[in-house]
């Protein structure tokens, strides 16, 4: 682990299975504008056959894009998409801008916990709000 001492512009390269990764450009800004761990999702599990989460920005207002990932009980990766707005619900794509989903994720299954993360992102890929939460469907 490196400790950044300085904010600073980085880009993250890593490894896997023989094929290399390399982010987008990233502001640090861990001095300036801290991310904000705090739980600003609202999840509505009962009108639809699917949940509907939505959520509030935080402390800061500049955020450009959210990311959603749902996980289920043990914290295995079910889905990850990005919205322009304040709103998902699970697996209906209409204002999905991105989706990093490699196959079709599984329908969720009634009395089971499942995970959602959202990060609130700021053009420079810095992650103004943390949000990570568990629901009963």
């Amino acid at each position: 682990m490196v400790e950044v001492l300085d904010e600073k512009w980085v880009i993250i390269a890593f490894d896997e299975k023989g094929k290399k990764h390399i982010s987008n450009p990233i502001r640090l800004k861990h001095l300036t504008k801290t991310t904000e761990m705090v739980n600003k999702v609202a999840i509505d599990s009962q009108t639809s056959n699917m949940p509907i989460f939505t959520w509030e920005d935080g402390l800061y207002k500049d955020t450009a894009i959210y990311f959603q990932v749902m996980t289920d009980v043990d914290d295995n990766f079910l889905s990850g998409t990005y919205t322009y707005e304040k709103m998902f619900q699970y697996y209906k794509l209409d204002n999905v801008v991105l989706n990093v989903t490699e196959k079709s994720p599984p329908t969720l299954m009634s009395g089971r916990n499942y995970g959602f993360t959202l990060m609130a992102v700021s053009e420079d890929n810095w992650v103004n709000l943390l949000s990570k939460t568990t629901f009963f469907f």
